[in-house]
């Protein structure tokens, strides 16, 4: 289950014809004029680049990527050597500006934010997390076939990128992709007010799995309605979402 309206490495789940960047872009410039003091932002993948930037400031995207990645990578191994939680938000302070760094989806995309000294950080790391949130997390994955540790990203990034290709070939058709059919497999793509929920089932099973992902995705945002709307990207607020698709596995 994927957050709507998210980005999970390269693909976004509400893309325009404009592409990734693009639409990434547009969420940085969002961020930065609803928070006072920021210089400028960019995204950046595992390896040190640019996905997407939104600079004010005369300063490289490159040297701002490669950047992030260090910092965010860096805190989580000094956490790691205390055993520790790795850091949700890292701060840098300098004498003419701060840096601020997030990390997100499993570790794989950094946020770095470069703001004046006298930006209210309170305000900064609530706005950096909700924009995090934005660009995409996978919320939960529940299987009893498929190896957790390696399949959350695949299943993920198949959610967006599947219904972008389908968007971006079809441009001139309304509506989404409900389903996507792989051999004897169906994958059905169940829609809420705020999340997506992506089930993989057999044909034989297919409409049963269905309806039970809906009556379990409703459940879940009929019971985080108070924290979906403005969901700060820490799933930890989730506690309890077993109770609600477990149950799925099980039917």
């Amino acid at each position: 289950m994927q957050r709507s309206e998210s980005r999970r490495k390269a693909a976004l789940s509400n893309f325009s014809d404009e592409g990734i960047e693009g639409q990434l872009g547009k969420i940085l410039g969002e961020f930065r004029r609803k928070t006072n003091g920021i210089r400028g932002s960019v995204i950046a993948d595992g390896n040190g680049l640019t996905v997407a930037s939104d600079i004010q400031s005369g300063v490289s995207p490159a040297v701002l990527s490669a950047m992030s990645t260090l910092i965010a990578q860096s805190g989580a191994r000094v956490f790691e050597n205390i055993e520790m939680a790795g850091p949700s938000f890292i701060i840098m302070d300098g004498d003419q500006a701060n840096v601020a760094v997030v990390q997100f989806a499993a570790g794989d995309v950094s946020l770095l934010t470069l703001v004046d000294r006298s930006a209210n950080l309170g305000v900064l790391k609530i706005e950096m997390k909700r924009t995090a949130a934005r660009i995409g997390i996978l919320i939960r994955h529940y299987s009893d076939t498929l190896r957790t540790d390696l399949d959350r990203d695949i299943l993920s990034g198949m959610l967006v990128a599947v219904q972008e290709f389908v968007k971006q070939t079809l441009s001139t058709k309304a509506g989404n992709l409900d389903e996507l059919r792989y051999g004897t497999y169906t994958v059905h793509f169940v829609r809420g007010l705020h999340t997506i929920a992506a089930a993989v089932a057999k044909d034989m099973d297919a409409e049963h799995v269905k309806y039970a992902v809906s009556d379990a995705l409703q459940d879940f945002e009929d019971r985080y309605a108070g924290i979906l709307p403005t969901w700060s990207g820490d799933v930890a607020e989730f506690a309890g979402i077993d109770e609600c698709f477990e149950k799925v596995l099980k039917s």
